[in-house]
């Protein structure tokens, strides 16, 4: 007999739950850990929020976010098509991790690399599709080795099929 745990591809039985850090309650703490910001929006910020709410607020936005990635292109002098707009960075890492990295492949695991520490979704990500991680470690002071050094320590898949690159790092802040 089929159960709903049967239908849940084997997989996703041996993934672990997303676990946030501690969150403190001490009045006036600023939590740099959930990128909060402690001051309140700019009266002319909230202005401009309130003057742009309007009928379009009931409406489906353009799906290919036209308008927003033609000013972007346009911004970052490339063609629109350049542009890939989402909801988040994790939707549009989420929507990488898809195209790139096959899961059901007979050969080696795909592999899905980045730099440590970093953004925790990314082992996630890897396991949520089958992927083989490769975490490379930053240098001592949170910047990135060199393809040199990479190829030298022979810790970096050239042939990885996604290497996620966090710039500026969570955790160090640099690029």
């Amino acid at each position: 007999m089929k159960t709903a745990k049967n239908l849940i591809r084997p997989l996703v039985h041996d993934l672990y739950a997303y676990a946030p850090g501690e969150q403190l309650k001490i009045k006036g703490l600023i939590k740099l850990n959930t990128n909060e910001n402690p001051y309140p929006p700019s009266p002319k910020v909230l202005r401009a929020i309130k003057n742009a709410v309007d009928g379009r607020l009931r409406l489906y936005p353009n799906p290919t976010a036209q308008a927003l990635r033609e000013k972007l292109a346009k911004l970052h002098k490339c063609k629109p098509e350049n542009i890939i707009a989402g909801n988040g960075s994790d939707e549009l890492l989420a929507l990488a991790t898809r195209a790139f990295v096959e899961s059901n492949s007979k050969l080696a695991k795909a592999t899905v690399q980045y730099f440590t520490p970093s953004y925790s979704l990314y082992p996630v990500l890897a396991d949520i599709h089958g992927a083989a991680k490769n975490p490379v470690p930053l240098k001592p002071d949170f910047t990135m080795p060199g393809v040199a050094e990479l190829k030298r320590n022979k810790v970096w898949d050239f042939n990885a099929a996604l290497t996620l690159v966090t710039t500026p790092n969570a955790p160090s802040g640099r690029g």
